[in-house]
């Protein structure tokens, strides 16, 4: 409070020293400062001369009908009670600068508990019943309830004065055991000491504080007694005003529900961070709180988070991380101050910070984030869709509109998850927009509402989805060799109305129609099998002859690849055999070998198909390229589900790691098969083809996903 009021002194009297500045007198005197008030109370004002001397340095008070003169080349004040409005003026020979003199003032204001009767000299002894002045100085501002502003303004400000140098003032302070008052700020015109007293059977001095102290004072209230501060004379003055803050912290209403706070965090919720705009938590602990204070404040994954502590006394401080699934790890023990910063893990939701201290003082604790996250989470997304108890209050839920979002992947974090919400009754059609260009690929999750299985996809394309909480992957192109940034819009289509219109059926006013006309288009079809009647037997037999021949070759084929008999050298040659028998057959008839293919993907650069084994664990992969050579290329395979897939061996030999099988480089116009062994249980497959082609890097990601199991 006092910080406030000294800045808009300060405020005011260079608005005055820059408005009068220049103005002479009739005497040659000039006039420096002016000002006015029409507070009543005590009133102190004072000008002391910054240089050696200041010639002609004068104050002319006016207050009540009155004025007063006071001369001196050092220093020059007044002090009294106003009744009614009260001004100033400043005066100075013209050679002195505005910046020569330095203000002093208590005067009053709407903020101020005024002293308006003359307060008892000594605390009540014991037994005394009277109706004492209290003051109450109650604050709310605990934890992060009030911004710079509000915490200076915070409790009362108490101005008074002390009539003679044998006048003294006793004040009765509200409160109780368990509270903590703050007394600052104390101003005097003459020097004034504090004492703070305990009442109850007895009457004991606690302590004492000066107005020569800057630093404030924090006391215990104390149990089962009064509290009482008396204001005793320093100096010989007649009249000294004087002006002090108080602040009183109750231990009942300093926890986010009203309660005192306790440790460890005892709420099942953390404390919202950036939910106001100051993220500096303040609380108070006193000297018999055994157990301390606990701050728990939401968190990012894979942040670092930057820590800045102040304690008022000695105190040991412990920081933990709480994950998202339960687990607390403790990461600082029994530190005597902040670490300066603190690094969060893959799944953190909360840093807690556990104080505790013998003596009685107050704690702030700044926290700041590194600066906005994946989506509208304070770090790193998800990489995995919840388990099945759905998503928990960590996953801040995106909605379709305007807004848009965005994030960053990485080395080690290819994938990210955002849940977003639908409310249309019936559903809606939603799709992703992005306006940016980023080797990323965005994939539409329609999910069931209880088991939270994925129901129905699309690679960011229109798609109905109905009402409920449903998910957005976001996956990197291989290779991820750096940070990449994304961001892109949910578009929100409009409600999915279902048509309950009514239909009838009016075809049979087209019947004599279209008998015409499929006997119009059937009359060429008659006239060839006419011509062709003869060899039309014949030219059957051998169709059906080469059907069963490429059968067998595609049995022999797929008998090799599965390795269904033989030891594992002799099959591992001929899956090589196999695959070069492939490699060195057209590709059209490759794919008449083989059958339909059960992937198939083309782009202008490249041809990519891939074929399932019948009750085992390997695909067949074919690549095509065309005009164009792919170097650095990679095979990988992942499951939009989320379920775990890997490879577990690759024919002919590739190196591989985890998903991904590195292809090295392969030529224009060359075909490229591999046969290989998938480890997991994914029910659906996606793959990818990515590499550089003319130092430029592309990938080729197939829409669909290849339906995938050892029955299939």
């Amino acid at each position: 409070m006092g910080a406030g009021r000294v800045g808009a002194i300060v405020t005011v009297l260079i608005l005055l020293i820059s408005s009068h500045a220049g103005a002479n007198d009739e005497d040659g005197a000039e006039l420096f400062i002016v000002g006015d008030s029409d507070a009543k109370g005590p009133f102190w004002i004072q000008f002391t001369c910054q240089l050696d001397s200041c010639q002609d340095m004068e104050l002319v008070i006016r207050a009540d009908g009155s004025q007063y003169t006071i001369t001196d080349p050092h220093r020059v004040e007044w002090s009294g009670l106003i009744g009614g409005a009260v001004s100033w003026e400043l005066h100075g020979n013209p050679s002195l600068d505005g910046g020569d003199f330095v203000m002093s003032s208590i005067i009053s204001n709407e903020s101020d508990i005024v002293e308006d009767t003359d307060l008892p000299d000594l605390v009540p002894s014991p037994g005394q019943i009277a109706d004492w002045d209290s003051i109450s100085a109650a604050s709310t501002c605990q934890l992060n309830r009030c911004n710079n502003d509000e915490v200076l303004s915070e409790g009362a400000s108490f101005l008074g004065a002390l009539d003679t140098s044998a006048d003294d003032d006793a004040i009765f302070i509200e409160g109780d055991v368990g509270d903590i008052i703050k007394i600052s700020n104390i101003e005097s015109s003459d020097g004034v000491s504090i004492e703070y007293w305990s009442r109850s059977d007895s009457k004991i001095l606690i302590g004492s504080i000066s107005s020569d102290d800057f630093n404030p004072v924090y006391l215990d209230y104390p149990e089962n007694a009064e509290l009482w501060i008396r204001v005793v004379h320093s100096g010989e003055s007649d009249f000294s005003p004087y002006r002090f803050d108080i602040v009183r912290y109750d231990d009942e209403s300093e926890g986010p529900e009203g309660e005192e706070l306790g440790n460890p965090w005892p709420y099942a919720y953390p404390l919202i961070s950036n939910s106001t705009n100051h993220d500096i938590y303040r609380g108070h602990i006193s000297s018999n709180d055994q157990s301390g204070d606990s701050l728990l404040i939401s968190s990012g994954a894979k942040i670092k988070l930057q820590v800045t502590c102040q304690f008022t006394e000695e105190a040991s401080l412990e920081i933990l991380l709480h994950d998202l699934y339960g687990t607390v790890e403790r990461i600082i023990e029994s530190s005597q101050g902040c670490p300066g910063h603190v690094n969060t893990t893959d799944s953190t939701i909360g840093v807690e910070f556990r104080i505790n201290s013998e003596e009685v003082m107050e704690w702030e604790i700044e926290v700041t984030f590194p600066g906005k996250g994946d989506g509208a989470l304070l770090g790193d997304a998800p990489d995995l869709l919840w388990l099945e108890t759905g998503p928990s209050e960590f996953w801040d839920v995106l909605v379709p509109s305007s807004t848009s979002y965005s994030g960053n992947l990485g080395i080690g974090d290819r994938i990210d998850i955002h849940p977003f919400e639908i409310t249309d009754l019936n559903g809606s059609r939603v799709m992703v927009r992005s306006d940016i260009e980023s080797p990323v690929t965005y994939q539409i999750q329609s999910l069931n509402q209880e088991s939270w299985q994925i129901m129905n996809y699309t690679n960011g394309s229109e798609i109905s989805i109905p009402t409920g909480i449903h998910a957005i992957r976001i996956e990197g192109l291989s290779p991820v060799v750096g940070e990449i940034g994304y961001e892109f819009y949910i578009v929100y289509l409009g409600e999915d109305i279902p048509d309950d219109g009514e239909y009838q059926d009016l075809s049979h006013l087209f019947t004599n129609f279209y008998v015409l006309i499929g006997g119009l288009m059937l009359l060429p079809l008659a006239v060839v099998l006419w011509w062709n009647r003869s060899g039309a037997f014949k030219r059957g037999v051998s169709i059906s002859d080469f059907e069963i021949h490429g059968l067998h070759k595609l049995d022999l084929l797929r008998e090799r690849l599965s390795i269904k008999s033989g030891s594992l050298e002799d099959g591992s040659e001929s899956i090589v055999k196999a695959l070069e028998m492939l490699g060195d057959s057209s590709w059209d008839d490759v794919l008449s070998d083989l059958g339909k293919p059960s992937l198939r993907h083309m782009t202008e650069q490249i041809e990519v198909c891939g074929w399932i084994i019948p009750e085992s664990n390997f695909l067949v992969i074919g690549i095509r390229t065309f005009e164009y050579k792919w170097e650095l290329s990679a095979l990988s395979v992942s499951s939009p589900e989320g379920s775990t897939v890997s490879i577990e061996k690759v024919s002919p030999s590739h190196m591989f790691e985890k998903g991904e099988v590195f292809l090295d480089s392969i030529e224009p116009e060359a075909k490229k098969f591999l046969r290989l062994e998938i480890g997991g249980s994914p029910s659906l497959i996606e793959l990818e083809v990515s590499g550089l082609i003319a130092g430029e890097p592309f990938a080729a990601v197939p829409r669909e996903a290849i339906v995938f199991g050892k029955n299939d």
